[in-house]
């Protein structure tokens, strides 16, 4: 997947650099041309290739992304928000944009239970409404660090908040098609996320990407070889940052910046495939 469904960033990066933020909508059709050459040039994205958009700034690409008969899906959460909060107010009241629906929740098992009911109560309405229109649901967990170290955090504590966070959410029948979850370099920290989630045959994982370079993200994926539930990544910023904020200063031509994005999302496809895939035909 090909995550450009950023909004408060590119926000916030606008405001900084003083570009319009009208200019936002630019970008993200920047980022879907390059998704849609990567379909032209590569038979695994064509095949499996998925895109992310938000509807805020990205209502055009959507619906030609859709045209072009890719597969493209849409956040349901308000940007920034916490606790979560949907992007509209009709948000559930008619179908869903997309082909698929991805919703963003920060949790920590030592928040207030109260706060931590509230937000399942939105995931379980969620995902009645996924099923209703037979749209799968992914479910991205970020898991902020608090006074912890933060090697040990990265390694072993995030990976054990997370795995309880996946737990309790399956405790509540909320059992997504697709997990977005932080990578870890941690080979005992992935299979301890690889186990919660194994717990429900139907769930899978896709790595996120937090705007890494590309050396930590290749950690990451080797991290999950011989784990079973892994199934591909969900990253944007790592591809598009770059190519993106040098065409909206001029630095790039639009047709530059979309070159460079594909070229960096195929690359990641082969760092996937050389990471993961070996180790688990081997297993």
């Amino acid at each position: 997947m090909l995550a450009g469904d950023h909004r408060w960033q590119w926000e916030e990066w606008c405001d900084a650099q003083s570009v319009p933020r009208e200019r936002i909508g630019e970008v993200k059709a920047v980022i879907t041309d390059a998704f849609l050459a990567a379909r032209q040039r590569s038979a695994v994205v064509a095949r499996s290739g998925s895109l992310l958009l938000d509807d805020q700034y990205s209502r055009a690409q959507i619906a030609r992304a859709r045209s072009a008969r890719a597969v493209v899906g849409t956040p349901a959460e308000k940007a920034g928000a916490f606790p979560l909060e949907w992007g509209s107010d009709d948000l559930l009241f008619a179908p869903p944009p997309g082909s698929f629906v991805k919703v963003l929740v920060k949790d920590r098992s030592d928040y207030e239970p109260a706060l931590r009911r509230g937000q399942f109560d939105k995931l379980e309405q969620l995902q009645r409404w996924c099923r209703a229109f037979a749209t799968p649901l992914v479910v991205e967990v970020l898991v902020p660090r608090a006074d912890e170290p933060e090697e040990t955090f990265e390694g072993d504590g995030r990976p054990a908040m997370l795995a309880r966070t996946i737990r309790d959410a399956y405790a509540r029948g909320i059992e997504p098609e697709y997990w977005k979850v932080e990578g870890t370099t941690s080979a005992a920290g992935a299979r301890t996320i690889d186990a919660a989630i194994a717990e429900r045959g139907g769930s899978r994982q896709v790595v996120l990407g937090k705007n890494a370079e590309g050396a930590t993200i290749a950690k990451w994926f080797s991290a999950l070889a011989g784990c079973a539930t892994p199934t591909g990544f969900a990253i944007g910023r790592s591809v598009f940052w770059k190519p993106g904020t040098a065409f909206l200063t001029g630095a790039m031509s639009a047709r530059e910046a979309a070159d460079a994005m594909t070229a960096g999302y195929l690359a990641l496809i082969d760092v996937w495939h050389a990471a993961v895939s070996p180790a688990r035909t081997a297993s």
